[in-house]
């Protein structure tokens, strides 16, 4: 039996249209005579809508990108959908990563990885000298990039981040105390 592939539409047209209504409340408060009702087509058409069918095709596996443009697509919708207004940075709820949405975007950004250039959590753990809690951590605050796989349901630390930690703890090791 062919396992069937995810339509994301719905979760992709849930988001441009949540992203939609607060910016048009906003608006509509800021200046009233600027707002003008947008139909859902030209909201998908909007570079917001594009960045997410984008992300739909790269989880599909339908296409592939340069991992900096998918990265670049990913952070772009993440502020839409979670930077508030007046804050100096945004966080993503880990309740996210488990709506269709979340995990188009994951799989997204797996896709856009090889497989050397990820290390498994308990691998990130040990080369750093820390505890999985600390990773999870950091992954929270984003001082580790990760990515999970929705196939496996496994997640993986982008090797490069634990490399550049790694360096920062050896070079502080070697300049001692403050």
């Amino acid at each position: 039996m062919d396992e069937e592939r995810p339509n994301y539409r719905k979760a992709i047209d849930d988001a441009l249209l949540l992203v939609y209504s607060h910016h048009h409340r906003l608006m509509s408060r800021l200046h009233p005579d600027t707002v003008r009702k947008l139909e859902l087509e030209e909201i998908q058409s909007g570079p917001m809508g594009q960045d997410l069918e984008k992300l739909s095709a790269i989880a599909q596996g339908e296409t592939r990108e340069e991992r900096e443009r998918v990265l670049e697509a990913i952070e772009s919708v993440l502020q839409m959908l979670f930077w508030p207004p007046g804050s100096e940075a945004y966080q993503v709820p880990r309740s996210f990563w488990e709506t269709d949405l979340g995990r188009m975007i994951s799989m997204a950004k797996f896709r856009s990885y090889e497989p050397a250039d990820l290390v498994s959590i308990g691998n990130a753990a040990q080369q750093l000298g820390v505890t999985r809690p600390t990773i999870y951590r950091w992954m929270d605050d984003r001082t580790l990039g990760y990515v999970r796989d929705e196939m496996s349901g496994r997640t993986f630390v982008v090797r490069d981040d634990v490399d550049v930690l790694r360096q920062h703890s050896a070079e502080e090791m070697m300049e001692g105390p403050s």
